[in-house]
């Protein structure tokens, strides 16, 4: 999954903290850099086109693939064919199928629907020049929900279209003037970023960009390793046993056939079959409920090594030991672990 950045002038960020960001997010791999030609907070602004200018040459120095949001107003000046034109309003299917033909553009993913894309089809739109960016929402309250979120993706993805979303920024400056955070899922406004992007990883987004204009570096760190076709949880170690810990920092896909109470992994048995050794029962009375890990122990036979999350509430069993537990805020993510998905931890 790619990642990007936003870099934004005229509101306030100095250009030597825009530039700084621009270095740091290019040498951790980020593809995107998003900006806006149209701010309204910034329309006093004398030293904007200044300011811009300097953004879009740092990253095109630093091969950033530009995002560059426009109105059909503002599009005839920047009629540069390396950016990518994010179309706002004012553009007529007609037009946006024209302009694909010659140069990449991205479309607004939060309105698009089926018929809008079958006619773009019909009008023989590039499709390999088109993108799709949901919008960002400033107003706490306000952003998507998850299952509208999915759905609009779902109609993108039919059409072969890539599909990015914004995460906000927790820890770094807050784009004003209402600086609570750019997100475009509204459960997103008060997650870390890298829970954010953990979970838009989860829903299958193509691609991630910090809504706002100056997260930090440590931020940018949290997110540059998230994959999308994996589903990262948040656990407590609970065991001492270091055959245990040695399954668990592996990834794991989740079995094709869906088992009604646990998470089944593929890979657990073989894991511990290749390490040549057994693990022995930590006997334990606690039930086992909603967000545990548990793995197999010797005492349960040809099943010794399996690695379940719990997805009910069962009983205790003297074959199964309990070695970790998913946190509570993020056992939502396991229902977004479908069939044959990977799935890992990262434990605190």
């Amino acid at each position: 999954m790619q990642k990007g950045i936003s870099v934004y002038a005229g509101l306030g960020y100095t250009v030597q903290e825009n530039l700084d960001l621009i270095e740091f997010a290019s040498s951790l791999g980020m593809k995107y850099l998003f900006t806006s030609a149209q701010i309204p907070e910034a329309a006093d602004s004398e030293d904007f086109f200044e300011e811009l200018l300097a953004i879009l040459t740092a990253a095109t120095n630093k091969k950033f693939e530009i995002i560059l949001d426009v109105s059909s107003e503002d599009a005839p000046l920047f009629n540069v064919e390396e950016l990518i034109l994010r179309l706002d309003d004012g553009f007529d299917t007609p037009r946006i199928a024209e302009l694909s033909q010659t140069r990449k553009i991205q479309l607004n993913a939060s309105t698009v629907t089926e018929d809008f894309l079958t006619e773009l089809k019909n009008l023989n739109a590039n499709f390999a020049n088109i993108t799709a960016l949901h919008n960002f929402y400033p107003r706490p309250d306000t952003g998507l929900d998850s299952y509208f979120f999915i759905y609009q993706n779902k109609i993108l993805h039919n059409f072969n279209i890539a599909v990015g979303a914004f995460i906000p920024s927790h820890d770094g400056k807050r784009r004003p003037p209402i600086g609570e955070g750019l997100p475009t899922l509204e459960d997103c406004r008060n997650f870390s970023a890298d829970l954010s992007a953990r979970y838009l990883a989860a829903l299958g987004t193509d691609f991630i960009i910090f809504g706002d204009g100056l997260p930090t570096f440590d931020e940018c760190k949290a997110i540059a390793n998230v994959n999308s076709d994996e589903v990262i949880l948040t656990a407590q170690m609970m065991t001492e046993d270091e055959i245990s810990k040695e399954i668990l920092s592996k990834t794991f896909t989740r079995r094709p056939d869906v088992a009604k109470s646990v998470i089944r992994a593929v890979e657990g048995r073989q894991i511990l079959k290749s390490l040549g050794t057994q693990i022995k029962p930590e006997i334990s009375s606690k039930k086992r409920t909603f967000g545990d890990v548990t793995i197999d122990n010797e005492n349960f036979g040809r099943y010794a090594g399996e690695v379940q999350i719990i997805d009910d509430e069962l009983p205790a069993d003297s074959r199964v030991n309990i070695v970790a537990h998913i946190i509570d805020e993020e056992f939502f993510l396991t229902r977004y672990i479908k069939p044959r998905q990977k799935f890992s931890f990262k434990f605190i």
